[in-house]
């Protein structure tokens, strides 16, 4: 057999149903003591409710209280008490009652006020004419003070226009719940005044006027308990045009109705013509508010508009426009707050290897869609950091003030950029990464510097990895910052020169060209070119120190091509491929030295030469008869499928190649060499042999009938004074 289910009631419903059985009851029962119990437990009930919500329901326990007090008072007292004395015991209860229903029933709509003013009126114009003038021909009126009369009227008016604005709202139960309270009270009062107010009886247990008092503690009870109380708010209806009607029917009818009620006491004349006045009035108002309630809508949605516009341009000052990220001022602002602050944190920034090459190679729009794929890739890291930005360009940033464990944070990143490649059309672009990251305490406000730095040394170990930042980097920074400086300063003060190193006929060992070499002599001491030419491509110092090498060496070898025949070969570096004005300063040196342009060889490393391919300098170079070398061939690119393309006229063995060739030489080095060497004259290039230091390594690269040499076996690098000494004569052994 099947259990019938009954719906369980939620507890405001059985306080209501509960609490309205019980005061009927004990209306049927007449009983006096009895009554205290509901009122008790009402007033327990919102006191629980003052605790858990606002502070109205605060002025409800007190109003509850004061009746509770009241009817104890009664009660202990026992006989009827006079009418003053039972007014002025109850009206602290009334006044309690109207001061919380007004904090929960402000209106704030244009207008609204003016509708409630109406509808009091009417209802007040109805209670004078129908019950409070017969109230003032009764004899008991004149025991009632004055004073206390007008203090309940006050009262009843309060109530009313507050039960008239909580009971409007729909959305709110406890709204209407402590609405039908307040017309309890009033009733209680209303009822009493019409039946001829003569004694106090009817107040007590068993008269109507008390039935309708005490079902006031229920209604407000009940509302106490309901979900909705601490929600609890005034209504804010929209009036709709039955209520305007209404409205309007109200405040011309009033001033007519003392003239229904006591036709021989009222003049009809001005009855109608301020009947007549208070529609006008009326429709003044309403359409007033109507106008203040469109100008309110406007002045609300200009003030969003103007809102959303600010937060717009909030969002766009602190984000990236491509990506979405957060920009480096940003990223900037919240280094500083972690600077300031009292918790260790960490500074992560991650470069693209290699982005530079899909822009130059696909255009920019690819380069794009590729930044927004990447971007999407590291914001799934946000949740593990305090920010992502993008710096600029292909340099992203990663603030960590959490606990994790920012190297291996950093190494995530990297590997997530790498890990599968990016998507633009049909092409599918592979991409690495590298990292630098360093760690700040509070107070430390170089981390930003620092890690750059380990970026920056993350690059110059290969890139696709992460370097920490140590003390040792910034050392490094330091030294390469003098180093920058002494450089420009040798820019003006002769503190650069050259060294020139032969360039021999493998056959005949005699000299056919030099390579121009720049030195550096600071404080006394050369400076190694590895160590100060990183430095000026770094700097962009290159780009100056590069045309000041090519004017000297130009200018040194003039008589050696004219008396001997020798050409002179010159290495350039990516950065002057990539500079605008290369190809004329060029020319220009060469028409101010006098030298041919057919004496000039431009030398190139394989990958620097494959980076600048796409760039027309070199073509407009040789077409002026300018020789091109790739330099170190067979240690960068794929040689052999980028060798036909390239524009190159003479291939420079590296030496790695060479120094394989031992005594006795191995067969396997010696097909590699030969290889290279048959893969030079296949081509129509003129090959030279590097790094060559011994005089197997010059018999065996005769053997291979290899064109040119050179090597110390030859010569090491000198200055031209020694350089033209040599000329004309075999070399061969002069290093030995």
């Amino acid at each position: 057999m099947a259990t019938v289910q009954i719906p369980r009631l939620p507890a405001w419903q059985y306080t209501l149903v509960g609490g309205t059985a019980v005061v009927l009851v004990l209306h049927l029962l007449g009983s006096g003591p009895a009554w205290l119990i509901p009122q008790a437990i009402a007033t327990v009930i919102l006191f629980r409710a003052a605790r858990r919500h606002r502070c109205g329901w605060w002025l409800f326990t007190a109003a509850s209280a004061a009746g509770l007090a009241a009817s104890a008072f009664w009660v202990v007292r026992g006989g009827v008490p006079a009418n003053t004395p039972m007014g002025l015991t109850l009206a602290l209860q009334y006044a309690l009652h109207a001061a919380a229903a007004v904090q929960f029933s402000r209106l704030r709509r244009p207008g609204g006020a003016a509708e409630a003013a109406a509808v009091v009126l009417c209802l007040a114009m109805l209670a004078w004419s129908f019950i409070v003038l017969p109230y003032l021909d009764q004899p008991g009126y004149e025991m009632v003070d004055d004073a206390l009369a007008v203090l309940y009227a006050i009262l009843d008016l309060a109530i009313l226009a507050t039960a008239l604005r909580t009971a409007a709202d729909s959305r709110r139960v406890p709204g209407r719940l402590v609405a039908a309270g307040g017309v309890m009270l009033l009733a209680a009062h209303l009822v009493y005044a019409a039946a001829g107010a003569e004694g106090t009886a009817a107040l007590l247990p068993g008269g109507l006027p008390h039935l309708t008092a005490q079902l006031w503690w229920v209604f407000v009870a009940a509302a106490g308990m309901h979900p909705q109380a601490a929600q609890f708010e005034a209504a804010d209806p929209t009036p709709r045009r039955p209520a305007l009607i209404a409205m309007y029917a109200a405040a011309v009818a009033s001033p007519l109705l003392p003239a229904i009620a006591d036709p021989r006491g009222v003049v009809i004349v001005p009855a109608l013509l301020t009947a007549g006045l208070c529609g006008l009035l009326l429709l003044r108002i309403v359409l007033l508010a109507r106008l203040a309630q469109r100008r309110a809508v406007q002045a609300r949605q200009a003030l969003a508009e103007q809102r959303a516009l600010q937060e717009q341009l909030a969002y766009r000052a602190g984000h990236d426009g491509l990506t979405g990220l957060a920009n480096r001022d940003l990223l900037l602002e919240h280094l500083d707050r972690a600077v300031a602050g009292e918790r260790p944190f960490a500074l992560i920034l991650c470069a693209l290897d290699g982005f530079k090459e899909v822009n130059d190679t696909y255009g920019h729009h690819v380069g794009d869609t590729v930044l927004r794929q990447v971007a999407g890739r590291l914001l799934r890291f946000a949740p593990e950091v305090a920010m992502v930005a993008r710096l600029g360009g292909d340099e992203f940033g990663f603030l960590v003030t959490t606990g994790a464990d920012a190297a291996e944070l950093a190494d995530r990143v990297v590997t997530a950029v790498s890990v599968a490649p990016y998507e633009a059309g049909e092409r599918r672009i592979h991409l690495t990464a590298r990292a630098g990251l360093a760690e700040g305490v509070p107070g430390n406000d170089a981390v930003l510097g620092d890690a750059d730095l380990a970026l920056r040394a993350a690059k110059q170990a290969g890139g696709a990895r992460t370097a920490r930042f140590d003390e040792s980097l910034r050392a490094e920074q330091s030294e390469r910052a003098r180093i920058a400086a002494g450089l420009r300063q040798a820019l003006t003060d002769g503190g650069l020169f050259m060294h020139y190193q032969p360039v021999v006929e493998t056959g005949t060992a005699r000299i056919t060209g030099v390579e121009a070499l720049m030195r550096w002599r600071r404080d006394g001491e050369l400076v190694p070119p590895g160590v100060f030419i990183p430095v000026a491509e770094q700097t962009g110092l290159i780009i100056a120190i590069g045309a000041q090498a090519l004017r000297l060496a130009c200018g040194q070898a003039v008589a050696w091509h004219r008396e001997h025949g020798l050409y002179l070969t010159v290495n350039v570096s990516t950065h002057q491929l990539r500079d605008p004005g290369f190809a004329a300063t060029v020319l220009e040196i060469l028409a101010d030295t006098g030298l041919p342009a057919a004496a000039l060889v431009l030398e190139i490393t394989e990958s620097v030469l494959i980076d600048a391919a796409d760039t027309p300098v070199l073509g407009t170079l040789r077409s002026r008869g300018i020789r091109i070398a790739i330099d170190d061939f067979g240690t960068g690119y794929s040689s052999l499928a980028y060798l036909h393309a390239l524009p190159v006229d003479i291939l420079k063995i590296d030496q790695s190649f060479i120094r394989r060739h031992e005594d006795p030489p191995r067969p396997q080095d010696v097909s590699l060499t030969r290889a290279i060497l048959e893969l030079a004259r296949g081509q129509g290039l003129i090959a030279v042999a590097e790094g060559v230091e011994t005089a197997g390594q010059a018999d065996l690269l005769r053997e291979l009938d290899c064109p040119l040499s050179q090597g110390y076996h030859f010569g090491r690098p000198a200055d031209a004074e020694t350089i033209g000494t040599l000329l004309g004569t075999r070399v061969e052994g002069v290093a030995a």
